[in-house]
């Protein structure tokens, strides 16, 4: 699966089951030096935290329709 490169060595992931890993290369040795593994229900959680509603239910609901399928 593809990765988004942000910028300054930031990658952003989405595996097959909606986790997503955020990772950090080092830009003299382009290895890892930090990483997290976020749960797909959290990452609902920290993109519906950043709408301009905030985090609601309805929010969370749409993100993770959005992030998961519309079949969740």
């Amino acid at each position: 699966m593809a990765q988004f490169h942000w910028r300054d060595g930031w990658f952003w992931k989405r595996g097959a089951d909606g986790t997503v890993v955020v990772r950090h290369d080092n830009k003299e040795t382009h290895r890892p030096d930090a990483s997290i593994l976020i749960p797909p229900n959290e990452w609902a959680s920290i993109v519906a935290s950043v709408c301009a509603d905030g985090e609601t239910a309805e929010t969370y609901e749409a993100v993770t329709k959005l992030h998961m399928g519309s079949s969740q």
